[in-house]
């Protein structure tokens, strides 16, 4: 795998990522061992980058990164967690949704300076770590909050920006930014504050480049590090369309579908497979410095890195925007040896 810097920061991350939610039982229960044998398997193919979050088991996925990671030389990986939920034990506490299985704390959204030091601290203890490489605030958008996104955007600068600050300042944490779903809200954090980098989740793949809207072009010029999230638009571009799959975690709509569908066929037509295509197309834009992969299987690791270099001619891309099925723009900063 390729390094490339994150942002100006002397963070050189891995071109794939680990991503921690899958770890938190999102959407099944997984074993502690094959959990532990996931992480170790993904630093021992060279992933470098482990993200995670309180929200991910409420707590769970923290534990079982922080698990394995106290066993290996803590300068050989870097550790991003997330800040604006603390947690707080309740006994068998089960709530139905994403995260399967009987957690025993309760999450509370909190963006306030204090509570975002009581996020951080926990985070610090359940990943046994004396520091954090990248810290980010969470879920600050439409996604999460809907019309009252306005409300937590001004607690979120007032009270946890000013926290990661001083977090960063004393040396405890080395980059601090949000980790999102929605581009125009990145856009509107990256105009406001002085953040290292950004995590955007689903906004940047080969069914959606609204990033490329406004978002890319202030990350540019701010030199803000971009790590990709959802290339795979929760399991439409790895696994089709199915009964089970979704996109955005949420129910595939017709034109999503008529849109993978297309871009399907003229994969087949050039015999490559779609999940290469969408990752090597994500990863194509120098802005990318790493693309955070949900991992559940031992096997899905190997299954990335031959995605990531799989051949694939120049012919396809160029059909795809003859087709209108990628934005053109996405091809201004091409570096994949493939365009």
């Amino acid at each position: 795998m390729k390094k490339r810097n994150l942002g100006n920061t002397d963070i050189k991350l891995t071109s794939i990522g680990f991503g921690g939610a899958p770890l938190g039982n999102l959407f099944e229960e997984l074993k502690e061992t094959n959990c532990f044998d996931i992480v170790k398997k993904s630093y021992e193919m060279n992933i470098n980058l482990f993200d995670t979050s309180p929200l991910y088991g409420y707590g769970l996925s923290e534990h079982r990164i922080g698990n394995f990671l106290k066993t290996i030389d803590p300068n050989k990986y870097y550790i991003s967690t997330k800040v604006g939920r603390y947690l707080t034990p309740e006994r068998n506490y089960y709530k139905e949704g994403k995260f399967k299985g009987y957690i025993n704390f309760i999450p509370h959204f909190d963006y306030s300076y204090d509570g975002v030091m009581r996020s951080f601290d926990q985070s610090i203890h359940r990943l046994a770590v004396p520091e954090i490489d990248i810290c980010l605030i969470h879920d600050v958008d439409r996604y999460t909050f809907g019309n009252e996104v306005d409300h937590y955007f001004k607690i979120a600068m007032s009270g946890a920006y000013k926290a990661l600050n001083d977090l960063k300042e004393q040396k405890v944490i080395k980059a601090i930014g949000v980790g999102l779903n929605d581009a125009d809200i990145c856009t509107r954090f990256a105009n406001e504050g002085d953040f290292d980098c950004m995590l955007l989740a689903g906004r940047y793949t080969l069914l959606d480049q609204t990033a490329l809207d406004e978002f890319f072009p202030i990350a540019k010029k701010n030199n803000i590090g971009i790590i990709l999230g959802g290339v795979f638009n929760s399991g439409i571009l790895a696994k089709g369309i199915g009964d089970q799959i979704t996109y955005r975690y949420d129910k595939i709509p017709i034109d999503i579908k008529e849109k993978y569908q297309s871009i399907s066929k003229i994969c087949l037509q050039y015999d490559v497979p779609v999940p290469a295509a969408a990752l090597q197309f994500s990863y194509s834009n120098k802005l990318i410095s790493s693309m955070i992969l949900g991992i559940d299987r031992i096997e899905q690791i190997q299954q990335n890195l031959d995605n990531l270099n799989y051949p694939i001619p120049k012919e396809l891309w160029d059909n795809l925007i003859k087709e209108k099925l990628l934005d053109e723009r996405s091809m201004i900063d091409e570096v994949n040896k493939y365009l």
